[in-house]
């Protein structure tokens, strides 16, 4: 195969993985309006969708395009990869009952953060934090409890290829004060986020690591500001997410 077959190849793909993303944003759209936000032919939009159909990467309900089952069970193979993700599950509920704020597993993956496993209750869950959505890692506390189990060279290589991106005022944006973060993380043994992702919204996360070595993810719990800081709330937190992450490694290593 030549080079240009390599670069029509690749561009197919590429176009097919757009109009998921579409899909995936408006839930439901017609051909046209597809080709319209693509700025592409509406026979090209279209080949691409019954090719998808086929394959039931998408459905079609009247005009309208859907994303389809086997994305799902595709989703679902990937939090199942790994027999720590399974068992993640009921510790991230576990952290929830323990704290009463909304909780989470994570999963680096790509240089995001994956998320695998949420736990809220009753309470609304946040449009953030759905299973599946990737987060930056360095303006989340468990993307910076992550990060400080990595090597250098990895965290450089995420740096490398995804920036730090401003979000709110309080979003770290060098190097060198990531960097200066990463150590304080390593020295207390949790990361916060004082509303660097998103505006009033704080959280506490840890890592979690796999008895071979290596992160195998981290949990965190988020809220308003005063559900989460201050000395003594601040260190109580800590406790418990630390303290679910040493059980679910503990239970992890003897599975």
């Amino acid at each position: 195969m030549t080079t240009t077959d390599d670069s029509k190849t690749l561009q197919t793909t590429t176009t097919s993985i757009e109009v998921l993303e579409i899909l995936d944003v408006v839930n439901g759209a017609r051909v046209s309006e597809i080709a319209t936000r693509m700025d592409k032919p509406k026979s090209t939009i279209h080949g691409h969708l019954a090719t998808l159909k086929e394959k039931q990467f998408v459905v079609k309900k009247g005009d309208l395009y859907f994303l389809g089952p086997e994305l799902l069970r595709l989703g679902s193979q990937v939090r199942t990869r790994e027999s720590g993700f399974v068992l993640a599950r009921q510790f991230t509920e576990q952290l929830f009952e323990k704290t009463g704020l909304r909780s989470v597993f994570v999963a680096e993956m790509g240089g995001k953060a994956v998320i695998l496993h949420t736990a809220s209750g009753n309470k609304m869950g946040w449009a953030h934090e759905q299973i599946g959505n990737r987060l930056d890692l360095h303006d989340t506390a468990v993307g910076k409890a992550i990060l400080a189990e990595l090597p250098n060279l990895r965290v450089e290589q995420i740096i490398d290829q995804w920036g730090l991106t401003k979000e709110t005022e309080n979003t770290i944006t060098t190097r060198e004060t990531l960097f200066e973060e990463l150590r304080t993380v390593r020295d207390q043994g949790y990361a916060v986020n004082h509303a660097e992702n998103f505006k009033e919204l704080y959280a506490i996360g840890v890592a979690a690591t796999k008895r071979s070595g290596g992160v195998i993810g981290g949990f965190s719990v988020t809220g308003p500001e005063h559900s989460i800081t201050g000395p003594e709330r601040e260190d109580e937190l800590a406790s418990a997410v630390t303290d679910i992450a040493n059980e679910f490694e503990l239970e992890l290593a003897l599975a």
